[in-house]
């Protein structure tokens, strides 16, 4: 047996009274004390280096609650039936008035943060948290640190933390500071299905569940829908609103709640993001709950803000009484005591928040943080079973990716200490997760990322369903809120009626390799499910019981609910207070506008009425207010019963849609998409339409530029635009103080269409042995291109294409038309040719460093060794580029695969000095050749950079080289194995139309900006490439002057991507990626690491002389080449003349 031990109800308590915070300033003079976290690197994660200062880190500094022991008491009563405080919470004036820092000490912190050259970036009203921003080296003086980048393992990404863990003045009222360290980020809680499920009995295809088989299951024949309730939702990434309309659309039902984002120092923009985590929590809330009165979207991510910031909002708030969070990350509650003290005062408010458990099962000793803490409810995950579709539960059972188990470092709260036995494996000692369980197999539908499947899972969903579950309980509560669970659900596992209140989960476990036999489902409460799954109405029962309904109460209510606004106008509503059965208490009211925009003011007439009573709300605008909707909110509070009445701002607003989502455009062709204005709340002001990011060479532009309704985007591509797998485009609109952008817009560039180009095609006829082209709509048995049923579409690649000028031809479809390796032997035409192209792909998975062999007729040979990519997924390997983006494949039932894949272009550099004989394949059938053309192409001139080298950034895989050397001066460099750079002297490799020279390894090879000036050969030339990126993150507006020989020069102020992130600048486009970069103690980094080419236009008729870098040391360069001026892009004008001079080739 256990043996019980009992813990204080809430764990911060003790930490906050045990911490002196505030000593007299003769006995601290000059001391420091050390503040309570966790965020220094661990000993066995040596630095790498420095943060350097161009990188502002945002972070936050908590301050301490005060009165701490009379909270403790304050929260133990307010669970207690017996205490005249039972279920009486809060107002956020209450507690800040009795347990907030002070104002005083509030601007004392404020003050400081300012001395030490800090911006402040948001304040709160409950004074908890103080939102800033500075520089590493402001940083390390104010809390005697010093900011480094760290690695988990050799292989691991790069993470900043402090050295130590924060000191500060010990007369400063501060308890710590939180976000220092990237060293854990949170993480969704979503699972994929490998397959789907044959058992699912929900609404879906397949049988997968929809949002609402869960209100269905778990809420059977309840007519309650959360009117009057607002479910808080923290997301820490944005999310496209298109998204959660399409799952509606998709599954035929109406989307009636209001959505509001609130923005927390973060733009809402989701142009190209992963908003999967955040659509379905919606989609989930909102299904259990589709009456709300509100969804409030707690936006804080990347350098914006962070979790604690949203929660820290929410409180201060207090509108929501229900919020959910789908993302873990590191931490405990004694390191994390900001957060913990905000978590308190969601429960002295009466909000509970409903955390996801984790998706790996078991987890003995290390759970992950919000769940660990005792001030949350944690929620696990179950596999559910229901009569049919739309039918009621009829069985469950534990997930096995139910996150279960306890953290060592978080000691076991009082309400669950009682319950923790033999049977369910649970911790005497520490907190137990989880507490209760929803539906979390992967066997839901959803939307997301532009599109609708099937197959997703994870407790993800199951907390935001708790949340609107609970937000039918506190309708039914009628202005009693519920308040914090925990406490009441351990009560109610204990008694004769669990049974009929929850669905108790016995059976399953969540088993793991680390975990084999913990946890199992066991009768009562265990580490998988917790105390399992809510009853329906018994539940909702148990937590609101039906007197509530005959006590005294007060109804609050707005007429109207929606005011149509236009910025700079004002509005009034009015608020009626009606009592019901016997109510004469007197309701204090007050109003707040949710994350108030700009130039928003809300004003109530009267703040206290008696009896049935109304008064007015104002609200005003400004010119600067933009569009959208907004909530205020007035809630009124008596005798411990609070209602909260939402008035919709509804301002003219609109949204931008393209169609389609990806241009495919051809070299020397154009493209269209339509753009649409789609007007809310009766928007009719004119659009300007903005198009940013294009890739080089690819221009474009609206028809009509401005609008009210719909606009035709149109771009074209030059000859020579880079072929591109896809780029995003940013598409904006402006109408006065609103902008509003297209979300997910890309354009994929490919090789031109006709028979018009240069170059000596290879006949590969005699080699084809596979079938790899079909017409639409055509059958076939044979397998195709991949041999599994899939081939490309005759209709889309055509039987020829010119990329960058050279003709390649493509065999007829339905038959024998490409080459898959089998170490067969080409015949080449006989000449002498500085490369061969080849149009091909690889197949399951990216076909790494493959022979090609090259025979010129001297007997000599040219060993080549490319990589090819998937043609699903674009590697970008050495030498290979992209050549036609296909937005379907064939399938062998005659239909198509609407998904993009790919032919891609691979060229293999020859010694043009000797004359070609035949070429041998590589023997692997995952290696499939459509197309080979010899030709003699435009590489352009190459820079001579030797002398200028001044860091050493390529090195062979396992070299070790000083910590602050590298292409970064951080420790890191790129793979010469990856880029194939072996040979002392360097090599050659290909981007498009022009040739480029990597020096040798290990040495100086690599230019750093640093303000100097670097010759170029004398000559006319029409374009400067150059291959690089940059480091420590994005580098913007870098000057770049390009002199000229009268004396004139032309300034560039060019934009750089992070060598880990293409952004997408102009003039610039992916060149090479590279699967991992090396670490200065040999080890690796695996993710991906890219070159960039940048090509600045240069004046062809002006004799170019030099080129004067950037004085950044984060812009780097391995090489440059400048663009001889060619025929290239004028062969349409030209094959007519020029035929019987060029390459044999056919004019039809």
């Amino acid at each position: 047996m256990h043996k019980i031990r009992r813990r204080p109800h809430f764990l911060i308590t003790s930490l906050l009274l045990s911490t002196p915070l505030l000593l007299p300033a003769s006995s601290v003079a000059q001391q420091r004390r050390a503040l309570p976290s966790k965020l220094a690197a661990p000993a066995a994660e040596p630095a790498v280096g420095n943060v350097p200062d161009s990188q502002l880190l945002p972070f936050g500094i908590t301050l301490p609650l005060r009165n701490t022991a009379e909270l403790q008491q304050l929260l133990r009563a307010q669970q207690d039936p017996k205490s005249p405080s039972y279920h009486r919470y809060l107002s956020r004036a209450e507690f800040a008035e009795r347990f907030a820092p002070t104002q005083a000490d509030y601007d004392r912190v404020t003050a400081f943060a300012r001395s030490q050259g800090f911006t402040v970036v948001r304040t709160f009203s409950n004074r908890l948290l103080l939102n800033v921003r500075g520089t590493p080296t402001q940083i390390n003086k104010a809390f005697a640190v010093t900011m480094q980048f760290h690695q988990r393992t050799a292989a691991a990404a790069k993470y900043y933390a402090p050295d130590a863990e924060p000191t500060a003045d010990a007369t400063l009222p501060i308890l710590n500071v939180v976000g220092l360290s990237t060293r854990t980020l949170p993480q969704p809680m979503l699972a994929h299905a490998n397959a789907v499920h044959a058992n699912t009995t929900g609404s879906g295809d397949s049988g997968q569940f929809l949002g609402s088989d869960m209100r269905a299951a778990y809420a059977p024949g309840v007519s309650l829908d959360g009117a009057g309730q607002s479910v808080a939702l923290v997301e820490l990434g944005p999310y496209n609103i298109s998204d959660v309309n399409a799952y509606f659309k998709a599954v035929n039902q109406p989307l009636n709640v209001p959505i509001y984002n609130i923005l927390l120092d973060v733009d809402g923009v989701c142009s190209g993001c992963d908003d999967g985590e955040e659509v379905i929590d919606m989609e989930q809330a909102i299904s259990m709950a589709p009456g709300l009165s509100g969804l409030l979207i707690y936006e804080a991510y990347g350098s914006g803000s962070d979790a604690l910031t949203a929660f820290a909002q929410a409180a201060s708030d207090d509108v929501a009484k229900q919020l959910s969070l789908s993302f873990g990350f590191g931490g405990t509650p004694s390191t994390e005591p900001g957060y913990e003290q905000v978590f308190m005062q969601l429960a002295a408010q009466g909000q509970n928040l409903f955390i996801a458990s984790g998706d790996s099962g078991a987890n003995v000793g290390d759970v992950g943080y919000p769940g660990n803490s005792p001030n949350v409810t944690d929620v696990g995950g179950t596999d559910l079973v229901t009569t049919g579709p739309g039918g009621a539960w009829q069985s469950e059972s534990a997930w096995v990716g139910s996150g279960g188990g306890w953290s060592t470092q978080s000691p076991i709260p009082a309400y669950q200490a009682p319950v923790i036995n033999s049977a369910n494996q649970g911790s005497t000692a520490y907190r137990n997760i989880p507490d209760i369980a929803m539906e979390a197999n992967t066997d839901n539908f959803y939307c997301a990322n532009g599109s609708c499947q099937d197959g997703i899972g994870g407790t993800s969903l199951a907390a935001p369903r708790w949340a609107g579950f609970l937000a039918l309980a506190n309708e039914q509560a009628a202005g009693n809120p519920i308040g914090f669970v925990n406490p009441t659900f351990y009560q109610l596992g204990q008694g004769s009626s669990y049974t009929t209140i929850f669905h108790d989960i016995v059976t399953g476990n969540d088993f793991n390799t680390t975990s084999p036999d913990m946890f199992q489902a066991v009768p009562g409460y265990d580490l998988t499910t917790g105390w399992g799954t809510p009853d329906g109405q018994s539940m909702l029962n148990t937590l609101a019981p039906a007197s509530l309904a005959a006590a005294p109460n007060f109804a609050l209510s707005a007429s109207p609910v929606t005011l149509q606004l236009v910025p700079g106008a004002s509005a009034t509503t009015t608020v009626t207070v009606s009592p019901t059965n016997g109510f004469t208490a007197p309701v204090d009211l007050s109003v707040q506008v949710i994350s108030a925009p700009a130039g928003v003011t809300a004003e109530l007439a009267t703040t206290t009425l008696t009896g049935s009573a109304q008064t007015t709300l104002s609200i005003s605008t400004t010119s600067a207010t933009p569009g959208g909707n907004f909530v205020a909110a007035v809630t009124g509070t008596s005798n411990g019963i609070t209602h909260t009445a939402y008035v919709q701002l509804a301002l003219p607003d609109f949204t931008l849609t393209a169609t389609p989502a990806t241009l495919y455009v051809n070299q020397g062709a154009s493209a269209s998409a339509a753009v649409a204005v789609d007007a809310i709340n009766g928007f009719s002001t004119p659009v300007s339409l903005a198009l940013t990011s294009l890739p080089p060479f690819v221009t474009g532009g609206f028809s009509p530029a401005t609008t009210t309704t719909s606009s035709t985007l149109t771009l074209k591509a030059g000859a020579t635009a880079p072929a591109t797998s896809g780029s995003l485009l940013h598409v904006s609109g402006t109408a006065g103080a609103t902008t509003r952008v297209v979300p997910s817009l890309s354009v994929a560039v490919s090789a031109a269409l006709g028979l018009c180009g240069l170059g000596t095609p290879v006949d590969l006829s005699k080699s084809y042995n596979l079938a790899a082209i079909r017409t639409d709509g055509t059958a076939f048995t044979d397998g195709g291109l991949d041999g599994g049923g899939y081939a490309f579409s005759s209709t889309l690649l055509t039987g020829s294409r010119v990329l960058n000028g050279v003709l390649f031809r493509l065999g007829a479809a339905n038959v024998a038309d490409a080459v898959y390796g089998a170490g067969q032997v080409v015949a080449l035409p006989s000449g002498r040719f500085n490369a061969l192209q080849l149009l091909a792909t690889g197949i399951d998975g990216n076909q790494s460093a493959q022979a090609v062999t090259v025979t010129y007729t001297d007997g000599t040979t040219a060993q080549l060794t490319p990589s090819f990519s998937d043609w699903f997924t674009p590697s970008v390997n050495v030498d290979e580029g992209e050549a036609v983006a296909m937005p379907y494949r064939n399938t062998a039932a005659g239909v198509a695969d609407p998904r993009q894949f790919n032919l891609y272009s691979y060229t293999l550099l020859l010694n043009n000095a000797k004359t070609v004989k035949s070429m041998t394949l590589p023997t692997n059938r995952a290696v499939v050749i459509l197309a080979a053309t010899l030709s003699d192409l435009p590489l352009g001139k190459e820079v001579n950079l030797a002398g200028k080298y001044n860091a050493t950034g390529i090195y062979p895989d396992g070299a070790t080289f000083p910590v602050d050397g590298g292409y970064d001066g951080g420790g890191t460099a790129y793979s010469a194995n990856l880029l194939q750079d072996a040979s002392p002297s360097g090599e050659e490799v290909a981007v498009g139309l022009a040739q480029f020279h990597l020096a040798g390894s290990s040495v100086p090879n690599v230019v750093y900006g640093a303000g100097q000036t670097i010759a170029l050969p004398l000559g006319h030339y029409t374009s400067l490439k150059l291959l690089g990126s940059a480091v420590q993150g994005d580098q913007l507006d870098q000057p770049v002057v390009i002199q000229y020989s009268d004396g004139t020069v032309d300034s560039v102020n060019q934009s750089f991507s992070d060598w880990s992130a293409l952004s997408g600048y102009a003039n610039e486009s992916l060149a090479i990626s590279t699967a991992y970069r090396d670490n200065n103690d040999g080890t690796t980094d695996v993710q991906d690491f890219n070159l960039y080419l940048y090509t600045l236009p240069l004046n062809p008729l002006k004799l170019v002389t030099g080129i004067t870098l950037p004085n950044n040391r984060n812009v780097v360069f391995t090489s440059m080449t400048l663009a001889v001026p060619s025929a290239v892009g004028l062969e349409p004008l030209l094959c007519p003349i020029l035929a019987p001079i060029l390459h044999p080739v056919t004019i039809q």
